[in-house]
């Protein structure tokens, strides 16, 4: 296992008051844009950010990842056009 990923513990202890406003607006903002592949959306941040070794970055992503499956099914709340 990476440096990166031993450093980083459990997310959902972590996010504080601030963060927790944060990661709610970027959950529903990544469900207005990117729908049903939110997730996926949010996991390949993740993935980028962890890659060039950005652990604020990678650490907010993994709080977004989390909430979304946490969050389960959200298709009833996706914009739809029109």
């Amino acid at each position: 296992m990476s440096k990166l990923l031993k450093q980083i513990s459990d997310p959902s202890s972590e996010v504080d008051a601030e963060n927790d406003g944060a990661v709610a607006t970027a959950v529903q903002r990544a469900m207005e844009f990117y729908g049903c592949d939110a997730v996926t959306a949010a996991a390949h941040r993740g993935i980028e950010a962890w890659v060039l070794k950005r652990e604020g970055e990678f650490t907010f992503w993994l709080h977004i990842f989390n909430s979304l499956k946490a969050d389960g099914d959200h298709s009833d709340e996706i914009s739809q056009p029109g």
